[in-house]
């Protein structure tokens, strides 16, 4: 169908239509009136057609079609550990901070339908993109996050608490949090629980991904080479977490394992609800504009060959 982007401006149809009609544009033989019937009628169609089609160009004329499938439905807000911590190995080739932010990338492009919210935390957490649609700007995001220890720790509460607000205005039927973490909190005044209530509160699940094994993990140290490091975790607060908002408590001890709990986060929340079908337009302004065109050529060349010769007499008497 066609929609008007401006539809208000239709209201200058009317006057414009009727203001051209009534002062015809006298075209044809300069010293001749017009005596045929079609002369005399094209006399004051040509221009009033020239005026309307302008004005309809205006208007922003669109033809809608109908974009079939599924309506965006799951407003996610990931939540990224980046403490220190975050440089530990667990499989010898690749950090859980690298590891994190790839196979992020990975879960972001399997949604294309869906919008994401980036916070990153250690001491104090940072909103990086509010949500957003623009997977590009994400994966660009990630590529370019780099660690720093100057203000370090694990403040999960502030995080959890920061990425509900982050979804709190969101119009999404389904709003999720999406926790990734190596450690147990130990900065931050709000604690994950109190996080955690005011996610169900609002109707938010948390998905919460332990990352890391339970032993030590190869740690890499100023000036080269590794030590081996243990970090403190609290799987069973991120436990209770999830069960509290109706979410999924999952545990990563490597790569291998947080790409299946990132799959298995995916497939909870798969559940794509039909909606009204939503709608893009293409612009016809310029379809109007060349009718518009082809309507003045004719004026424009009477308009020249009537160039310095006097005005008819019949003119100025009609």
């Amino acid at each position: 169908m066609i929609d008007l982007r401006y539809p208000y401006l239709l209201l200058l149809l009317l006057p414009a239509f009727w203001v051209t009609w009534r002062a015809p544009y006298r075209w044809g033989i300069p010293h001749e009136r017009p005596t045929g019937r079609f002369a005399r009628i094209m006399a004051h169609a040509v221009p009033a057609l020239l005026s309307a089609l302008l004005v309809l160009a205006a208007s922003g004329p669109e033809w809608r079609e109908t974009v079939w499938g599924r309506a965006p439905v799951v407003d996610f807000a990931v939540v990224l550990d980046g403490s220190s911590s975050m440089k530990a190995m667990d499989d010898g080739r690749e950090d859980r901070w690298s590891a994190a932010r790839r196979l992020l990338k990975s879960f972001i492009a399997g949604r294309p339908d869906d919008r994401f919210a980036l916070v990153l935390f250690s001491g104090h957490p940072v909103t990086l993109s509010p949500l957003t649609a623009d997977h590009v700007r994400l994966y660009t995001m990630l590529d370019r996050l780099d660690l720093s220890s100057r203000d370090d720790g694990t403040a999960i509460g502030s995080a959890l608490m920061t990425a509900v607000r982050r979804l709190s205005d969101s119009p999404a039927r389904s709003r999720v949090v999406l926790l990734l973490t190596d450690g147990a909190q130990n900065r931050g005044r709000v604690s994950a629980l109190e996080a955690a209530e005011e996610a169900k509160a609002q109707g938010i699940r948390i998905h919460t991904v332990a990352m890391g094994g339970t032993g030590e993990s190869l740690y890499p140290i100023e000036g080269g080479g590794f030590a081996k490091l243990k970090v403190d975790t609290d799987p069973a607060t991120l436990k209770l977490v999830a069960q509290a908002t109706g979410g999924e408590a999952l545990a990563a001890s490597d790569p291998q394992g947080l790409a299946r709990s990132l799959l298995a986060v995916d497939q909870l929340e798969a559940t794509a609800l039909p909606v009204d079908p939503p709608s893009e337009g293409k612009p016809l302004a310029q379809w109007f504009l060349m009718a518009a065109i082809l309507f003045a050529l004719p004026l424009a060349f009477d308009l020249a060959r009537k160039r310095g010769k006097a005005r008819p007499a019949w003119l100025e008497n009609p």
